[in-house]
């Protein structure tokens, strides 16, 4: 996890337990200890500065200047440039015409338009894809949750023999499955790569023997889920009622295989490069040129046309970048899926399935932004 720019409450986890205090203990703690030293307080509390999502009135005028004020600068110049050039050489009378011709400027126009709109069609299926992955993520893991509550019981599962050993199994699979998702989030912000301060996130729901087995896989994600699969495995026996009770949780671990094999595939399957790189070429040279096709021969420094020709490749430029963005949304950008707000909405679920009263508040946008 990079510290770019935005900020967000990495996540504070008032239900917090030490997984390596043996079962007795987590089964004493039931999400109601926080942690005590400063440095694990740092950790929960740290300002993080990626993971975010514009929601509904969070673009402002100010965020849009923020992030474009180099390119509006950079065609105001332009454009002060090209009329300067003009007015130069209509006094010196070193050409006939001082413009370009408009002609092949509006026939360029129209096809880039509907190229740019294709582009952003495509972009933002991309996106919607990763939002909607998301959101079946949620579904999935409140089912999940309730398979593992009502069904995993000392009445049903011969291997569990009174309640408390219920309430330990549900807490172990369902901490388990909050780090998996979490574990998700990561690995798709970061590419796999989980720094210390991952692993110490991660170790608040798994004790310290699986969190060292973990540091040498692959794709952590996958690795949790098996984990999960084999603890079903080896507590579910052999009866047929048993056998229904796990086939029910084993088609939910499937479907979170789906759910994670569609958001690695919009990861790792990038736009064809030849296209990326020919639109903003030909987006640039076509925003260039419209200061040098627009200038009027007969006025001087017309502020009205001035402006609308900024204006005109201002706006091409951007509708591209916009495109650019939405196509990677697990990127640290402000328009990325907010997974850290769905993990917390997650969490939040399982906590309260497990009974647990102590449970950490939702996410909440900060300046129109959700993290």
């Amino acid at each position: 996890m990079s510290d770019d720019d935005g900020s967000f409450l990495l996540i504070d986890q008032p239900g917090f337990v030490n997984w390596n205090q043996g079962k007795s203990s987590r089964a004493k703690c039931r999400g109601t200890d926080f942690p005590k030293s400063q440095q694990t307080k740092k950790l929960f509390f740290q300002l993080k500065k990626v993971e975010n999502m514009i929601i509904g009135g969070g673009t402002t005028v100010l965020r849009a200047l923020r992030d474009d004020w180099f390119t509006l600068l950079f065609f105001s110049c332009l454009t002060v440039g090209a009329e300067y050039m003009a007015d130069y050489v209509n006094q010196h009378m070193l050409f006939k015409h001082t413009s370009l011709p408009t002609l092949p400027l509006g026939v360029l126009i129209t096809p880039m338009s509907i190229f740019l709109a294709f582009q952003i069609n495509q972009s933002y299926d991309r996106w919607w894809e990763a939002r909607r992955l998301w959101g079946q993520l949620v579904n999935v893991s409140r089912s999940l949750g309730r398979q593992i509550t009502t069904l995993l019981t000392e009445r049903r599962i011969a291997n569990i023999p009174g309640k408390k050993e219920a309430a330990n199994s549900h807490q172990e699979l369902l901490y388990r499955h909050i780090a998996y998702i979490n574990a998700l989030r990561i690995a798709l912000r970061s590419g796999n790569k989980l720094s210390e301060t991952d692993w110490r996130f991660l170790a608040q729901f798994l004790p310290d023997s699986e969190i060292i087995e973990l540091k040498d896989a692959g794709n952590v994600p996958t690795q949790l889920l098996q984990k999960q699969g084999r603890i079903l495995g080896a507590l579910i026996g052999k009866d047929w009622g048993e056998q229904q009770v796990l086939l029910q949780l084993n088609d939910s671990l499937n479907l979170l295989y789906d759910i994670q094999g569609g958001c690695e595939r919009i990861k790792r399957t990038a736009f064809p490069d030849r296209f990326n790189f020919h639109t903003r070429v030909f987006v640039w040279l076509l925003a260039v040129l419209i200061p040098f096709s627009l200038i009027e021969s007969d006025q001087r420094f017309d502020l009205v046309a001035m402006i609308t020709e900024t204006l005109l490749a201002f706006i091409f430029v951007t509708i591209e970048r916009l495109g650019t963005e939405l196509r990677n949304p697990f990127e640290n950008r402000i328009n990325d899926t907010p997974m850290t707000a769905l993990c917390r909405t997650i969490e939040i679920d399982l906590r309260q399935q497990l009974g647990e009263t102590n449970i950490p508040p939702p996410i909440e946008p900060v300046k129109g932004v959700l993290m």
